[in-house]
Formats: C-alpha cells, sequence, structure tokens
C-alpha cells in the first residue's frame, strides 16, 4: 500500500517542522509528501526547498499566491498518483504507525469513504500529563476498530483515489476553508459511503492555527455555512425516549436514529434503567 500525503503550507514554520519530522519518524509504510506552499515567506520555502531536495519522496510545489487550503489540497491531488490520499494541516503531530492503521480500516471495509486518526480534533484527549506517543501507543488495543462518524475532517483525512472519479475534487465555492471537508463526506455518504474514525490511529492537531491569522474568519465561515446549509440543510438535534419492552417500534427508532445521524444530525437517545440498548448503532452522532 502506498499514500500521497497532500499538506497546504502558509508559513507557521514551527508548526510544519513538527509535523513533517512526525511523518518522518512515525510512518513505516512507502508514502510520498506533496507540499503545496500558499507564498510563505522566504524563511518557510526554504525551509520546503531544502527538504525537497533532502528527501526523493517530498515534493514541493509553489503557489504564486495565498489560494487557500482548498485550492492548495485540489493542486496536491492532481498532482498525485497514489491509491490512496491524505489530506493533512501543517499543524499536526501524527504517532506511530498512524497512516498504516488508517488504510487498513480503509482496505478491510469497503463501505467506508474517508477515516480520520482518533484526535483531540474528535475530543478524545491524552490523559492529563500523558505524553502523546504513550497515549497512542496505549490505544492499540482499539487495532482494526473504527466508528462511524457524522463526516470526516480535514485535519487528517484519508480516501481512496477512486473516489474521486465518483464525487470529484474538493468544491472550490468554498472560498479559503471551512465546511468544504463535511460538503465532500456528505457527498460520499449520498452515494451510499460511511465516514468513519479509526480508534487505534492518533493524530494531535493545533486546531485553526492558520485560519487565525486570515482577517475576515468569522465572515467566510458564515458565508461558508450558508453555502453549506442551503445545499444539505441545517443540522437538527433530535430526541428518542426509549422505554421497554422492545420490539418493532424499538427497531424502528434504531434504524431511524441511524439514518438521521448519517444526515449530520445529532440523536440523543434517553433510556430507562432495564432498556436493552445493545442494538442501537454505534454512531459518533447518536449519544445515549
Amino acid at each position: 500500500m502506498n499514500c500521497d500525503i497532500i499538506i497546504p503550507i502558509w508559513n507557521q514554520l514551527g508548526f510544519t517542522k513538527n509535523c513533517l519530522n512526525s511523518i518522518f519518524e512515525n510512518t513505516g509504510l512507502s508514502y510520498e509528501l506533496i507540499l503545496v506552499d500558499n507564498n510563505s515567506g522566504h524563511e518557510t520555502k526554504n525551509y520546503l526547498e531544502d527538504i525537497s531536495k533532502k528527501f526523493a519522496n517530498v515534493v514541493w510545489l509553489e503557489n504564486s499566491e495565498n489560494l487557500g487550503f482548498i485550492k492548495a489540497v485540489n493542486i496536491g491531488i492532481r498532482a498525485s498518483s497514489s491509491r490512496y490520499i491524505c489530506v493533512m494541516n501543517n499543524d499536526t503531530i501524527v504517532t506511530k504507525g498512524w497512516l498504516e492503521e488508517l488504510l487498513d480500516i480503509l482496505e478491510k471495509n469497503p463501505d467506508i469513504a474517508i477515516v480520520n486518526p482518533a484526535s483531540n480534533n474528535l475530543g478524545i484527549f491524552p490523559e492529563n500529563g500523558l505524553p502523546l506517543e504513550d497515549f497512542a501507543q496505549r490505544i492499540k488495543i482499539f487495532k482494526g476498530k473504527w466508528v462511524e462518524i457524522t463526516a470526516a475532517i480535514g485535519f487528517c483525512m484519508v480516501f481512496k483515489r477512486e473516489l474521486i472519479s465518483k464525487i470529484g475534487l474538493f468544491d472550490e465555492i468554498y472560498g479559503m476553508g471551512n465546511f468544504e471537508d463535511t460538503d465532500y463526506s456528505r457527498k460520499a455518504q449520498s452515494i451510499g459511503f460511511k465516514c468513519a474514525m479509526a480508534k487505534a490511529s492518533y493524530v494531535w492537531h493545533a486546531q485553526n492555527s492558520s485560519f487565525k491569522l486570515l482577517k475576515k474568519f468569522d465572515k467566510s465561515f458564515r458565508e461558508n455555512k450558508k453555502i453549506f446549509e442551503d445545499r444539505w440543510g441545517a443540522p437538527e438535534r433530535i430526541l428518542y425516549v426509549l422505554g421497554s419492552p422492545r420490539g418493532s417500534r424499538f427497531l424502528s427508532m434504531s434504524q431511524g436514529a441511524l439514518s438521521s445521524a448519517r444526515k449530520g444530525n445529532w440523536i440523543t437517545v434517553f433510556k430507562s434503567a432495564d432498556s436493552d440498548i445493545s442494538d442501537i448503532p454505534d454512531h459518533a452522532g447518536i449519544m445515549i
């Protein structure tokens, strides 16, 4: 298995170095790094040039202006050739075996289109004071396990190249970024695929470190939110109250909850003490 890792970069040299070093140290299979530079300053450009000369599997692409995350990703995808594609932010830190686990999940589950690693970005944090790598090793007990999620997040998402032929590239209508990853997830789900989080792969994300530097971020977020919701609808919060005994109504509720969660809604199930919930679907959008 091989994978192209596409990382848009706009300055943030410290984050970028930490990200790339973690990839070099913790990725044990064949990969190519495609670094798409959005017209960073000289210091960052010099570093990227040095890295591309030092490592044969590093490709450095330069943009003459800051085109934003989405266009940079699409440029990287067009330059890629591997069966698997990983889109990643430059303010992430990967842990040992991260990519191997993500590709293994995709290989063994053809109904999963896009997979995220576990992450603080998905509400999973190391215990207080526990080193990141120690925590990552601790969750290896979940190897091969995954949970379906409402939508994949673009901080680190992996998918098969064949998905592009079915739903295309990321939609550049979202400008500099925000909601393009959720939109891509919805397109994949609309043709019958799932999005998932691998429980035994961990990637730390500093979260929005580049976006915070952009002016008018809030305005852009609101505009993209409207585009997304006009296209897919606003997410709803739905409450189910589960009593006992079980029967056809329980089955209907269970199927309805899963269908609603897959459409991006957030489901809460209240249960009585003696209710059997073993058949309620395992989905990150369903809270018991």
